[in-house]
């Protein structure tokens, strides 16, 4: 159990996806058919029910929505009502290192039906924030790392991506993808093989496996020919950041030759999530051991 006040960080992105299309499917002649909008209002609310349980939660949950340009007009007509600044826009700021592959470039467009009607729900009845320039796993990561002396904040996503944050995370179940946590991460972290080949972890092992194999999803290469077995075989018995970089990155300067450290540099400012903010207000990204 997680000890003291606990509150829960909502991977919103990943819940609206799922809720609005789970009150939504197609026919036997191949024409959609949605459900009202009430019945989806329901299915969130029972899905945060279940989260809530499940990490024990004692204090009403934030939930984290990434800012798009439909999700803008939206949010400021939420923010003007309530007498809040209105919000800008920047663009994510991975698009400007993805020199290699543009980022998320294999992404389709496709949103279902209440889409939009969940977030408007969601901003009108939750406590809601909304990452400018990053994504909402980077401000849940900030939130994560920042901590409170009020509670202890637990990340709750089915995003792998976010399990390199230290600190309590929670996932719920769907389909044949079974719950994750409650657990605890910590700095170091983990990797492992399943038995089907896959490679599973945590913490900074885990991001650093990343960083070998890459992210089909968001369109990171990652090293050419790495996959989960080279990455564990790699990583499992490091005992530290630092022999986990020394390892990576001569793994990177043996395959990529010249320009190995650019290249390496540029996939892991793609995979890492942001722990913390500058004076301006902007993410801070990685930086490589031997800079730091």
């Amino acid at each position: 159990m997680i000890p003291g006040r606990v509150k829960p960080l909502i991977d919103g992105d990943l819940l609206t996806y799922e809720v609005a299309f789970g009150v939504q499917r197609k026919d036997e002649e191949g024409t959609m058919q949605v459900n009202s909008f009430e019945s989806c209002v329901d299915l969130f609310d029972q899905k945060v029910k279940e989260i809530l349980g499940e990490t024990g939660a004692t204090e009403p949950p934030t939930f984290y929505l990434t800012l798009s340009d439909k999700l803008l007009k939206l949010a400021n007509k939420h923010r003007l009502a309530s007498g809040e600044p209105a919000l800008s826009w920047a663009p994510n700021f991975r698009e400007s290192i993805a020199s290699t592959v543009k980022y998320k470039s294999g992404r389709g467009e496709e949103k279902p039906f209440h889409y939009l009607n969940l977030m408007s729900y969601m901003l009108a009845h939750c406590e809601t924030k909304v990452a400018v320039g990053m994504e909402a796993d980077d401000l849940m990561s900030i939130d994560q790392t920042k901590g409170s002396d009020e509670y202890t904040t637990i990340i709750c996503s089915r995003d792998k991506d976010l399990r390199i944050t230290p600190g309590w995370h929670f996932g719920w179940a769907l389909g044949a993808q079974p719950q994750f946590g409650p657990k605890l991460v910590d700095e170091l972290g983990y990797v492992e093989l399943n038995g089907k080949g896959k490679l599973l972890g945590a913490g900074l092992k885990f991001f650093y496996a990343q960083v070998i194999m890459g992210d089909r999803v968001d369109t990171v290469p990652g090293l050419p020919g790495g996959g989960p077995v080279l990455a564990y075989k790699t990583l499992s018995g490091c005992e530290s950041e630092e022999e986990l970089f020394r390892a990576t990155t001569d793994l990177y300067e043996k395959k990529i030759g010249d320009g190995w450290r650019d290249y390496f540099k540029e996939q892991a400012q793609l995979l890492w999530m942001c722990r913390e903010l500058d004076e301006n207000n902007n993410p801070i990204t990685y930086k490589m051991c031997d800079e730091r």
